[in-house]
C-alpha cells in the first residue's frame, strides 16, 4: 500500500519536472530568436543611421560646390563621390549614389542640368544592401535595402551675422545678385585718395576727383565713382571695422569680423578713416595662404587647383548721401597676386592712397572655395533642407 501511493505521488512531480523543461526550452528557442530578431533590425537602424550621416553630408558638400554652371555641377559630383564617409560599421563605401540637382526643392530634379543656372539645390541618395543573418529563419529574406536620402541647398542671406571682411564694394545698382558688377572685372575694396576741390573734379567728372595715375579700378562705373566724391568725405576709402593693425590683420586673414551686416544696414557709422597702409602686405599674406598665386582671372583661378583663401566676401554698398551708405547685398572677390613663389602683388604695386583692386568673382558663399548659385543678396548659406 505504502509503495502503491509514493508511485502516485512521484509520477505527477516527474511529469511538472518534464513539463518545466519543455517551457525552459521553447522559452529559450523563442528568446534566442528574439534576440537574433533584435541583431538584425538593430543593424538596420545602425546602417540607417551611418548612410543618413552620409547623404546629410554629402548633399551639404554637393550643395556648397554648386556655382550656376557645368562646371559646378561637376566638383558638386566630386564632392559626393570623394566623402569619407562609410557605413556597415564604418568598413564599407557607399557605392553608387544618386546625386540630382534643382532650382526648387520640388524639382524638376536633374542628374546633369545644362545650362546650370540657378540651380542650387542638390539631392544625394544611396540604397545599401543589408546582409541578415537571424531574420531569414523566420521569412525568406536575406537581404534588405536600406534607403537614405538629403537634400542641401544654397539659402539666401539677408543678413551675415560674421565673417566678411572690412572692406566695400561701390555700386549704385541695387538689383540681385549681380548688382551692377561683372564677373571678371577689377572693383575698388579700398579707394584711392580723392579731393573735392581737384580742379576738374564734378560729379559728372568725377575721376579728375581721385589722385592720378592711378585712379579707380577698372571695373567702377562712372555713377559710383560720384556717389563716393559726392556722399563720402575725403579720408574714407571704404575700409570699416576696426582701426587697430593687429584686429585688421586678423579681420582679413580669419575673418573674425564681429558686426553684423544686414540688407539694408546704413554702414556709414562704421566707416573708418585713414588710409592704413599695412593693410597691403596683409592682403598678400592672405593670397599666399592660397596654393593659386598665380592666375589672376576668374576662370583660370578656378579651373586650377585653389583653397579659396584669394577669395573674399563682402557688403556691396551704396553711397546714397553723406550719413548713409546702405548695404544692398554681398559678393566675393578675387584677390590679385604676382606668383609663382611669394606674392607681394599689394605691397610691392601700392600704398595707403593707392586703390586696392580685386576682381569680381560672383556671389558669396559662406564657407565655400568658391563663389555661389546667386541669389537676389548675392551671399548665401549652405543647409540642410530636406
Amino acid at each position: 500500500m505504502r509503495r502503491e501511493s509514493a508511485a502516485i505521488q512521484n509520477g505527477p512531480r516527474g511529469q511538472r519536472h518534464g513539463f518545466v523543461l519543455l517551457t525552459m526550452s521553447i522559452a529559450a528557442i523563442a528568446l534566442i530568436a528574439a534576440l537574433g530578431l533584435a541583431v538584425d533590425v538593430g543593424r538596420m537602424f545602425i546602417a540607417k543611421n551611418e548612410t543618413q550621416t552620409y547623404c546629410d553630408s554629402a548633399a551639404l558638400a554637393a550643395a556648397l560646390a554648386l556655382d550656376g554652371t557645368t562646371t559646378g555641377i561637376a566638383r558638386a559630383k566630386a564632392a559626393v563621390t570623394s566623402s569619407a564617409n562609410a557605413w556597415n560599421l564604418d568598413t564599407t563605401q557607399v557605392s553608387n549614389p544618386t546625386v540630382t540637382f534643382a532650382t526648387a526643392i520640388g524639382g524638376p530634379w536633374d542628374s546633369n542640368p545644362d545650362p546650370a543656372a540657378g540651380y542650387n539645390f542638390a539631392r544625394v541618395s544611396s540604397t545599401v544592401p543589408l546582409q541578415l543573418y537571424f531574420i531569414p529563419i523566420v521569412v525568406a529574406l536575406n537581404t534588405t535595402n536600406v534607403v537614405s536620402s538629403a537634400t542641401a541647398a544654397q539659402v539666401a542671406l539677408t543678413t551675415v551675422p560674421t565673417g566678411l571682411a572690412p572692406y566695400t564694394a561701390v555700386s549704385t545698382d541695387t538689383t540681385g545678385p549681380n548688382f551692377g558688377l561683372v564677373v571678371g572685372s577689377s572693383y575698388d575694396l579700398h579707394w584711392p585718395q580723392f579731393n573735392k576741390n581737384r580742379h576738374g573734379c564734378s560729379s559728372t567728372t568725377p575721376d579728375n576727383c581721385f589722385n592720378t595715375p592711378p585712379g579707380p579700378c577698372a571695373g567702377d562705373t562712372a555713377a559710383s565713382k560720384t556717389a563716393v566724391v559726392d556722399n563720402w568725405g575725403a579720408s574714407n576709402s571704404g575700409f570699416w571695422g576696426s582701426n587697430s593693425n593687429s584686429v585688421i590683420k586678423q579681420e582679413v586673414l580669419n575673418l573674425i569680423q564681429i558686426q553684423s551686416l544686414a540688407m539694408g544696414d546704413n554702414i556709414d557709422p562704421f566707416l573708418t578713416n585713414g588710409t592704413k597702409n599695412s593693410e597691403a602686405g596683409i592682403l598678400d599674406q592672405r593670397a599666399n595662404e592660397d596654393v593659386n598665386i598665380t592666375d589672376n582671372t576668374v576662370g583660370a583661378y578656378l579651373a586650377a587647383a585653389h583653397n579659396g583663401r584669394r577669395l573674399i566676401g563682402v557688403p556691396v554698398v551704396d553711397p546714397v548721401d553723406p550719413t548713409h551708405t546702405n548695404v544692398i547685398g554681398y559678393g566675393e572677390f578675387l584677390l590679385l597676386a604676382n606668383g609663382p613663389g611669394t606674392s607681394n602683388f599689394y605691397a610691392s604695386t601700392t600704398n595707403g592712397n593707392d586703390p586696392y583692386c580685386a576682381i569680381y568673382a560672383g556671389t558669396y558663399v559662406v564657407g565655400s572655395p568658391d563663389p555661389g548659385t546667386g541669389g537676389t543678396s548675392g551671399g548665401s548659406r549652405v543647409k540642410l533642407v530636406q
